[in-house]
């Protein structure tokens, strides 16, 4: 807050000398009787009073008046209305600040995992063998956020937007399994690439999950040794959720997380890990094969969705679906969609409806 000056008022507070003899003719009468050092007094009193008094009126005066004529709309008032969203714990300043405020209110979808009842007696989530999903899929994209550019039908875009925009299109939901080594940055301008693309999956309704951050193997190496092992890959998850705040400049817990390679991934250490902070382990039913595309070779575009089929009428109950934000898998994820499993009768959902069903009593 800064302080009332009278420069900062444009005029001074102190009590000027009241010209020609009029001011003399006013005090006189109260002067009458009074020794001369009496007066003198009495009139350096009476100023001191009035300067108090006017000072203390311009102090309320400027307290009480707006600082300037803000429009309905303009960013001062969207600054206002942050700051007093939430009043109960901002500074009386909060409101005039340049910055921007951090968001704390959670997205809805993640807000309604977050309220589940997490027990902590078994770990809580999707897991791979599970076959009664009750006519729903459940799309997920690992290894993002891809930026990579490429050609869309309205001009270059990024991989992770054509995603989006093919969703969009269709007004469905997924969940975003990303890595912490994406989120990394040398440039402001990276920086706002990538926070733009974040509050994108978040805006449009969809869920961001933990998928490490460097893509190792969890079940091998340094974090299969028996040396703090949970520690390690504790750390992985705990890296990649402080980089995806660092980039949306507020916390956005992702309670959803799946292993680098899935189920050969998966470890004890990592359930014990998982059940102890009450995040939800993500499995699948069936693996897309996309990572696995070469045009002209046996995984080409027909042979993926010939393959999707395949394993949709296998179990035509439904399940979590993997998918990797891959050029290819932008280029044809709207043909796996609209000629695999539309035509199905199958729902397209979101994780968070497929765990309410789960942990919601």
């Amino acid at each position: 807050m800064s302080i009332i000056t009278e420069k900062s008022l444009g005029f001074s507070c102190r009590k000027k000398e009241p010209a020609g003899q009029s001011g003399r003719k006013k005090i006189r009468p109260l002067l009458r009787g009074l020794p001369l050092a009496g007066a003198s007094a009495y009139i350096k009193l009476a100023g001191t009073g009035v300067l108090l008094v006017l000072c203390v009126f311009l102090f309320v005066f400027c307290r009480t008046t707006p600082l300037g004529d803000l429009e309905e709309g303009s960013e001062g008032n969207v600054m206002l209305e942050t700051a007093e969203s939430d009043a109960s714990s901002a500074s009386p300043s909060a409101a005039l600040t340049t910055e921007k405020a951090p968001i704390k209110v959670l997205p809805d979808n993640l807000k309604t995992i977050k309220n589940l009842k997490y027990t902590g007696e078994s770990l809580q989530g999707v897991f791979w063998r599970e076959r009664d999903f009750d006519k729903r899929v459940y799309l997920t994209f690992d290894d993002g956020p891809n930026l990579d550019p490429i050609e869309g039908p309205e001009g270059m875009t990024t991989v992770c937007d054509s995603i989006l925009d093919t969703l969009a299109e269709r007004n469905l939901k997924a969940s975003f399994f990303i890595n912490g080594k994406n989120l990394e940055y040398s440039s402001p301008e990276e920086k706002a690439d990538l926070n733009r693309l974040m509050m994108r999956i978040i805006d449009e309704g969809h869920l961001i999950g933990n998928h490490s951050y460097h893509h190792y193997n969890l079940a091998q190496g340094i974090f299969a040794d028996g040396n703090n092992d949970e520690e390690l890959i504790a750390g992985e998850f705990i890296m990649t959720q402080n980089a995806l705040d660092d980039v949306l400049g507020f916390e956005y817990p992702m309670v959803l997380t799946r292993p680098p390679y899935a189920e050969p991934g998966r470890t004890e250490d990592l359930d014990n890990w998982l059940r102890s902070v009450g995040y939800y382990h993500i499995s699948l039913q069936f693996d897309s094969y996309d990572y696995a595309y070469k045009e002209g070779g046996r995984w080409n575009r027909e042979a993926l969705l010939v393959r999707m089929a395949g394993l949709l009428e296998e179990q035509p109950s439904g399940g979590v679906v993997l998918l990797h934000e891959l050029a290819s898998t932008a280029a044809f994820l709207p043909e796996m969609i609209d000629r695999v499993i539309l035509p199905r009768d199958l729902r397209v959902e979101n994780l968070d409806h497929l765990l309410v069903s789960r942990y919601g009593n």
